[in-house]
C-alpha cells in the first residue's frame, strides 16, 4: 500500500517509463505497478468486508494516478 500511495502522490509519476517499467527514482524503491498488482491479489484473498474497505482506499489512489 505504501509503494502505490507514494507513487500516486508523486508529482513526477508521469515521468515513469511505462514501456520499460523503469525509472531511476523508482529503481531502488520497487516497482509501483507490481505493488498495485499485489494489492489486487491481497484484496481478492481478504474477506468481503475487509476487501471492500481496502478497495475504497486503493480506488482513491487509483484516481490520483
Amino acid at each position: 500500500m505504501a509503494r502505490w500511495r507514494s507513487f500516486a502522490y508523486q508529482p513526477n509519476r508521469r515521468l515513469w517509463e511505462y514501456e520499460t517499467g523503469g525509472c531511476t527514482e523508482w529503481a531502488c524503491c520497487g516497482d509501483p505497478w507490481q505493488a498495485r498488482e499485489f494489492l489486487e491479489a491481497v484484496m481478492l484473498a481478504m474477506s468481503r468486508r475487509r476487501s471492500r474497505e481496502l478497495r475504497s482506499l486503493v480506488k482513491a489512489l487509483d484516481r490520483q494516478h
